[in-house]
């Protein structure tokens, strides 16, 4: 009967269970950047970082000038796209905007710079010494998923995936990082590219710099999240029972005491 007693003691039977409990949790690898580098090492084969993108219909130009006619300068910089960001110019679809003085310049096909340079040309005659600025206004991708879903603005060429994930907090926890989607519209066709993060020959993918209306997919890990969900309900019941036994147990044993 001694014997009896002490397999059935509560405390013994609140171990037993517990161990069980313990032993049915998985234990998943956190996901974290560049998992896959061990130890020091050189990557090679990057991405061309001098990418321009030229001018297409429909863009919007944020086009400042600045020179010493102060009282010019402000002529120039007082036209916009109306209801849009300040000096904001829209490309129309035959590729011109319309600029104060020089009337209707064609800009489609040009980068940034090569832009920069043909109005400060061009503004020798009105202007003196005119310094230029040309920035896109509406190139943006979009973020959706684990993180911050929201519009990430690009007022240069490009911006990189990394940078992104850092400006929406991507990176969470529960976030599957070698499973990143980029929706890419190319003419009438939408690409999907999946890259993973955690390996370092993200740096060396064209889909590295992210383009003009991306979408960028972080996806949940969905087997942590159902093993989580799976881990609190069973934590719920273990706990229900145990508590249950427990005072069942300590009532038997101040009856039989």
């Amino acid at each position: 009967m001694p014997m009896i007693d002490k397999l059935y003691h509560p405390f013994i039977f609140i171990l037993t269970v517990t161990a069980i409990f313990l032993s049915s949790c998985k234990v998943y690898r956190p996901a974290y950047y560049f998992k896959d580098i061990s130890r020091d090492t050189v990557i090679t084969g990057f991405v061309n970082k001098e990418l321009e993108l030229k001018i297409q219909p429909n863009d919007q130009l944020a086009i400042s000038i600045a020179s010493l006619s102060v009282l010019e300068d402000a002529l120039f910089n007082s036209r916009g796209v109306e209801g849009a960001v300040k000096n904001s110019f829209q490309v129309s679809q035959d590729g011109c905007i319309y600029l104060h003085k020089l009337g209707k310049l064609t800009v489609i096909g040009l980068t940034r710079n090569e832009l920069k340079a043909k109005l400060e040309t061009e503004l020798l005659p009105y202007l003196k010494d005119p310094i230029v600025t040309v920035n896109f206004c509406n190139h943006r991708v979009t973020v959706l998923g684990e993180g911050n879903s929201q519009v990430v603005e690009i007022p240069s060429e490009k911006i990189s995936l990394l940078e992104v994930m850092a400006k929406t907090g991507g990176g969470k926890p529960n976030a599957q990082l070698n499973n990143v989607m980029i929706i890419r519209e190319s003419q009438n066709t939408k690409q999907v590219k999946h890259l993973n993060l955690e390996n370092p020959s993200i740096f060396t993918s064209p889909w590295y710099y992210l383009q003009p209306n991306d979408i960028v997919v972080i996806k949940p890990n969905e087997l942590k999240e159902t093993a989580e969900q799976r881990r609190t309900n069973n934590h719920m019941v273990y706990t229900t029972i145990l508590s249950s036994v427990t005072f069942a147990f300590l009532i038997i044993d101040r009856i039989f005491r």
